[in-house]
C-alpha cells in the first residue's frame, strides 16, 4: 500500500502545482493582461470583484489572439 501512498502524493502535489492550468483557463493568459485587470477592481464592490475579474478574464481568454500564431 505504500506505493498507492507515494502515488497519492505525487499526484497530489502535482494538482497542487498545475491545477489552475487545467481549471483556470485565464491561467495560460501573459501576466501583463492580468495585471492589466487587476488594474480595474478599485472601482468594482469588494464582494464582487472576485467574479468580476474572473469573468473579464474569462472572455479575454475566449477572445485571446496570439501574436506567434499569424493569420492566414
Amino acid at each position: 500500500m505504500g506505493l498507492f501512498s507515494e502515488l497519492d502524493k505525487k499526484l497530489t502535489e502535482n494538482v497542487y502545482a498545475h491545477g489552475s492550468k487545467l481549471t483556470d483557463a485565464s491561467a495560460d493568459l501573459p501576466k501583463k493582461v492580468k495585471d492589466t485587470v487587476d488594474l480595474l477592481m478599485p472601482v468594482i464592490r469588494p464582494e464582487a470583484r472576485e467574479a468580476v475579474r474572473s469573468q473579464i478574464l474569462g472572455i479575454i481568454y475566449e477572445h485571446f489572439c496570439d501574436d506567434s500564431v499569424s493569420s492566414p
